[in-house]
């Protein structure tokens, strides 16, 4: 096996193989023990990605591994990395290993934590294969290992107050991602039926998409990505997942999961999508729609957690309008929005889980005074929420601008007045995401208790009796790395897009 292919595999198979030691270590031994062997697992695998970044090339065909899997389907195990999908693996490993190892300082207040880091280990691994796939059918079958385990977190270990609540969210979770995956892989089989071939790499060197069932093929997968993405309508089972979930079920779902389905419309929808079909400017007008929409919800919210879900369907709405234009551009600023989103979305959740852990609630009404009672805890906060809000310097910001940018230098295939309407639409959206962001920080930072109001589901707590406990060392740890790089991919936007501008060249032939 040549070292490409070891380093592809293995960053599959290490997930995967420390899921099952942990697993018997616990059976064994201590469940301490099968935790750190958890989270030595997610930190290897980390280490492996990193290692993985150093033997990619610009292009596909630089790291890549092909071999018949099942071939009477001509189905193969073709994998493969360049610019666009290392940033998202790279990111993919550092939160999981973030998330593992706040579980070492948070148990979980239902079920145990060595059965928890094994799942998140499974979907690190169907995540990673998801990215690494280049074959459709063995993205759908990644896609899927990454989807159903996050049903058992939602449901085992969500919100302990509100069992019934946390089923829901968790079934409505899985019926919608599953049915959005069938008709995803309905798409994919029209494109096999016109290409003759499921590599996706072949497809965006030599396909051409004309006639109704190319129509239908990127139709049926669009919607299957925008299911996941989430793009507007399909958002609704959003919240409610963010709101049951664990908090590092909502880390995992927000930074991780999420990139699904922006990654398979980059990778999987564009090249099957012709450039001047009518439907393009309607993804782009739903995108955002759902920008406007994610931030009018916002300013109506009175819960932290279904606050940061909806900014994410808000966020996620740049994404996809950069997808839209089909350009370089909009390539590179989907994937940095991406990135900065996953940063910025996972600390947030990150924040508010331990918000929780001190207040008893994520209630807004009922959080109040942070400078006064946790500063260094409200400091971390206020640097999330203005990173998320777009300030420039900061990750957020660019992923926001580019995606503008990108709309009003779209595609010459495409109406450009229309796209420059949609541009200014999503600037006002960057507006509003600053008025319920400044208005959440004020009344949380600095804002006066409000006795007496009623938390559902949880014990209502007076001032005096929460707990005020700020920042301690492991969640430091957890943390310290998505700070860091937020500052350091607004100061530094092109360590991520040069790699990608070059690779998305190589892939689409430069469009």
């Amino acid at each position: 096996m040549t070292t490409s292919a070891l380093a592809l595999n293995g960053l599959v198979a290490v997930p995967v193989g420390f899921v099952l030691l942990a697993g018997l270590f616990a059976r064994r031994t201590s469940d301490n023990l099968a935790l750190g062997i958890a989270v030595l697992g997610s930190v290897v695998t980390f280490g492996w990605s990193i290692w993985l970044t150093l033997l990619a090339g610009s292009s596909l065909g630089d790291t890549d591994f092909d071999e018949a899997w099942i071939a009477s389907m001509d189905v193969r195990w073709h994998l493969g990395v360049d610019g666009i999908s290392i940033p998202l693996i790279l990111m993919t490993t550092l939160i999981a290993a973030c998330c593992l190892l706040s579980l070492i300082k948070h148990a979980p207040q239902c079920g145990g934590r060595v059965s928890l880091a094994m799942l998140l280990l499974v979907i690190e691994a169907g995540v990673l294969g998801s990215f690494l796939a280049l074959d459709m059918v063995l993205f759908f079958v990644f896609f899927e290992v990454a989807l159903i385990p996050m049903w058992f977190v939602i449901n085992s270990w969500g919100d302990e107050h509100d069992p019934v609540g946390r089923r829901r969210a968790a079934t409505r979770f899985l019926i919608f991602t599953v049915l959005g995956s069938a008709l995803m892989l309905v798409g994919f089989m029209l494109v096999r039926s016109l290409t003759g071939t499921f590599d996706i790499a072949e497809i965006a060197a030599s396909y051409t998409p004309s006639g109704s069932t190319a129509v239908a093929a990127s139709l049926l997968i669009g919607l299957g990505l925008a299911v996941k993405t989430p793009l507007w309508p399909l958002h609704i089972w959003l919240p409610d997942a963010h709101a049951k979930a664990p908090t590092v079920g909502s880390v995992l779902l927000a930074a991780v999961l999420l990139k699904l389905g922006a990654y398979g419309f980059v990778r999987f929808w564009m090249p099957v999508t012709s450039v001047d079909w009518d439907g393009a400017p309607v993804v782009a007008a739903l995108a955002v729609i759902g920008i406007i929409y994610a931030a009018l919800a916002c300013l109506a919210q009175t819960d932290l957690k279904r606050l940061i879900a909806y900014s994410s369907v808000g966020h996620m709405g740049f994404v996809i309008l950069a997808v839209a234009t089909f350009t370089v551009g909009g390539v590179q600023a989907a994937v940095y929005a991406s990135v900065a989103h996953g940063l910025i979305t996972g600390l947030l959740f990150f924040v508010a889980g331990a918000i929780k852990d001190r207040y008893g609630t994520t209630d807004l009404a009922r959080i109040r005074e942070l400078y006064g009672r946790v500063p260094r805890l409200g400091g971390v906060f206020a640097f999330a929420a203005i990173a998320s809000l777009g300030l420039p310097g900061l990750a957020g910001f660019w992923g926001e601008m580019l995606a503008i940018r990108a709309a009003v230098d779209q595609s010459a295939a495409l109406p450009g007045g229309t796209f420059a309407v949609l541009a200014v639409i999503a600037a006002f959206g960057v507006i509003l995401t600053s008025a319920y962001f400044l208005a959440v920080m004020r009344g949380m930072l600095q804002g006066a208790p409000a006795l007496g109001v009623p938390v559902q589901g949880a014990p209502v707590q007076s001032p005096s009796a929460q707990a005020t406990t700020d920042v301690h060392a492991m969640e430091w740890v957890a943390w310290s790395p998505l700070i860091a790089l937020t500052v350091v991919f607004g100061v530094a936007p092109g360590l991520l897009l040069a790699p990608v501008s070059d690779a998305a060249r190589a892939f689409f032939g430069g469009f």
